[in-house]
């Protein structure tokens, strides 16, 4: 069992590493310009439309009837409709707190643009994302062996 269990932590990191965006657009010097998903920075500017895998986390600040297929960090089936406004976390929540579904003013690392489109900033690269924290966990399985009887 601990064979199949570190097998599969170890396929679940590689899928999401091959989820992660190749090219960007990003808004550099007062042009768009096509970078490698790499090369992002927090503070980047980034172009995002339709078909699109979003390169890091993203806090939108113009959308044009845009929704994001999020399934694989959330597991809704359907797509999130995003919007610029602000949200207000409920009963002293802070905004780390709110679910991932229910911040609709952002876009996540390794979704994919399902309709529309917009742009926002950079707030998270790599580790620092979303998904980025899931694949930390996800690496971090202790790799035991087991006594086979």
């Amino acid at each position: 069992i601990g064979i199949i269990q570190e097998g599969s932590a170890e396929e679940a990191a590689a899928a999401l590493k091959a989820m992660l965006s190749a090219d960007a657009v990003v808004v550099r010097n007062g042009e768009e310009t096509k970078v490698p998903a790499g090369l992002v920075v927090p503070g980047d500017v980034v172009i995002l439309s339709l078909g699109d895998r979003i390169p890091a986390d993203i806090r939108m600040f113009e959308v044009s009837n845009m929704a994001s297929a999020e399934a694989a960090l959330t597991g809704e089936s359907v797509p999130i409709e995003k919007t610029t406004a602000a949200i207000v976390p409920k009963d002293g929540l802070n905004p780390k707190q709110v679910p991932l579904g229910d911040r609709h003013n952002m876009c996540f690392s390794a979704t994919l643009i399902a309709q529309g489109s917009g742009a926002g900033v950079v707030i998270a690269t790599g580790d620092y994302t979303e998904i980025g924290t899931i694949n930390k966990l996800v690496s971090q399985v202790e790799k035991k062996k087991t006594a086979v009887l």
